[in-house]
C-alpha cells in the first residue's frame, strides 16, 4: 500500500523530457527498495530504464560537461566525495566552526513548512544524497507514506553511491534516483514541495537555466528551495578554479540578482564567509 503510493506520487510528477508528455506508466517492480522496470511516455512512447533504485532519463548520453562535471563522473570521486570533502566542506568555506549537525538543521528548519503534507521532494544534483537521506528520514519519521524524495545527477558512480548510503541508513524506502539533466527537469510544472541544492549552483553551465527549471517544478506559496553556494573568491583564486574546472562564482548581489532572473523569492538570506545559505520560494 505505502509502496503504491510512492509510485502515483512519482507518476503524478513525471514529465517525458523528449515530448513533454505527462502520461508516463511503470511496468516492473516498484516494492520496498526493489525497485526495476520500465518507465514509458504514452504520448511518444520513449522508455526510461529504472534499474534497481535508478531510473536513466538519460538513455542516449548526457549534456557536454565541464570539468568539475566530469570528474563527478568517476567511481573514485564518488567514493571519497562525501568522507573527505563533503563533511569540512562548510567549515572551510566559512571560516568557522560548521558541523554537518548544522547544515543539515538549517535545511530541515527551511523545509519545515513542506512537510505537512505528502508530496515530492528533490535532491538537485545530489551527489552521494547529502541532503536528499535526512530529508528522506524525516519523511518516514511522520509516517509520510506517499511521499518521495528524487535525487537527480548526471553521474551514474554519484547516484549509486547515494543509493548504498539510503539503504545502510535505511531511508532508500523513500527515495529514487534519476540520471537527468538539472536544465531540463522530467517533472511536471508545480509538482515539488521542496527542492535542496547543496554546492551545486557554481557547477552548472547554465545556472538561469536550472533555477528557471526549479522554479518551474516547485509549487507555489509552499513550496521552499534550499540553496548553499561558495560565494566569490579572491580573484587569483577564482580565475585558476574557473580555468581548471569550469566552475562560476557569484557575489551576493549578482547571486540575488540570479535568483530574481529565475523568478524565484528570498525568504531568508544569510552569508558565513565565503559561504551562502539562501531559502527561495516561488
Amino acid at each position: 500500500m505505502n509502496v503504491n503510493a510512492r509510485l502515483t506520487t512519482l507518476l503524478h510528477a513525471l514529465r517525458c523530457p523528449v515530448c513533454a508528455g505527462e502520461a508516463l506508466a511503470f511496468e516492473g517492480e516498484f516494492e520496498g527498495v526493489r525497485r526495476t522496470g520500465t518507465l514509458s511516455c504514452r504520448q511518444c512512447s520513449a522508455r526510461y530504464p529504472l534499474q534497481d533504485g535508478i531510473a536513466d532519463f538519460l538513455p542516449t548520453g548526457h549534456p557536454a560537461l565541464t570539468l568539475a562535471q566530469l570528474t563527478g563522473q568517476w567511481k573514485l570521486t564518488a567514493t571519497v566525495y562525501e568522507r573527505l570533502w563533503r563533511t569540512r566542506a562548510l567549515s572551510l568555506l566559512s571560516g568557522e566552526a560548521f558541523p554537518p549537525a548544522r547544515e543539515i538543521g538549517l535545511l530541515l528548519d527551511a523545509l519545515e513548512p513542506t512537510f505537512a503534507e505528502d508530496g515530492l521532494w528533490l535532491d538537485a544534483a545530489c551527489s552521494t544524497g547529502y541532503y536528499g537521506r535526512p530529508i528522506a528520514k524525516r519523511l518516514l519519521e511522520q509516517g509520510r507514506t506517499a511521499s518521495l524524495v528524487i535525487g537527480i545527477d548526471l553521474s551514474l558512480a554519484m547516484l549509486e553511491e547515494a543509493r548504498a548510503y539510503a539503504n545502510r541508513e535505511g531511508v532508500a524506502e523513500a527515495m529514487l534516483w534519476l540520471r537527468a539533466d538539472m536544465s531540463a527537469l522530467p517533472l511536471a510544472e508545480a509538482t515539488v514541495r521542496g527542492i535542496a541544492c547543496g554546492g551545486s549552483l557554481n557547477e552548472y553551465r547554465d545556472a538561469l537555466a536550472v533555477l528557471k527549471e526549479g522554479r518551474r517544478v516547485l509549487q507555489p506559496e509552499v513550496g521552499r528551495y534550499f540553496v548553499m553556494n561558495q560565494l566569490d573568491p579572491p580573484l587569483i583564486v577564482r580565475a585558476a578554479l574557473s580555468s581548471m574546472g569550469g566552475l562560476t562564482f557569484f557575489t551576493r548581489p549578482r547571486l540575488d540578482a540570479l535568483f530574481e532572473a529565475a523568478g524565484l523569492h528570498k525568504v531568508t538570506a544569510a552569508d558565513y564567509g565565503k559561504l551562502a545559505i539562501t531559502v527561495l520560494k516561488a
